[in-house]
């Protein structure tokens, strides 16, 4: 199952060209991986305002890149920062750590398709 909108990608890629694709998602992934590593220090700390404002980064990662689960995710995330709902971002952290690394392998698939 794909975890990729296949036609933001494209859009992506006729934006900025499909030779800078890779480069752009390798950022990507690099950038995203630091930021959900970020998720838990912050989220054991009860630091409600930084969650937020990393989950709204994040968001705006993830619509770009057409990673849809993860999206949903991080919209979910930053509303229950909002309420300082700690069981729903604790499991919303966890799905994160679930699906992301999903999209970054897939991402990663889909500038170097196997042979």
């Amino acid at each position: 199952m794909t975890l990729l909108d296949e036609a933001v990608l494209a859009q992506l890629a006729e934006d900025i060209g499909e030779e800078m694709m890779p480069v752009v998602i390798e950022v990507f992934i690099e950038e995203v991986r630091e930021q959900l590593a970020q998720l838990p220090p912050l989220f054991e700390q009860a630091q409600w305002h930084s969650l937020g404002r990393l989950a709204h980064s994040l968001k705006s990662s993830c619509a770009s890149y057409g990673a849809r689960q993860s999206l949903q995710q991080v919209i979910a995330l930053e509303q229950a920062c909002k309420r300082q709902d700690s069981a729903e971002s604790g499991l919303l952290i966890g799905q994160l750590q679930q699906s992301l690394p999903q999209v970054f392998t897939q991402l990663h698939d889909y500038c170097h398709p196997p042979a």
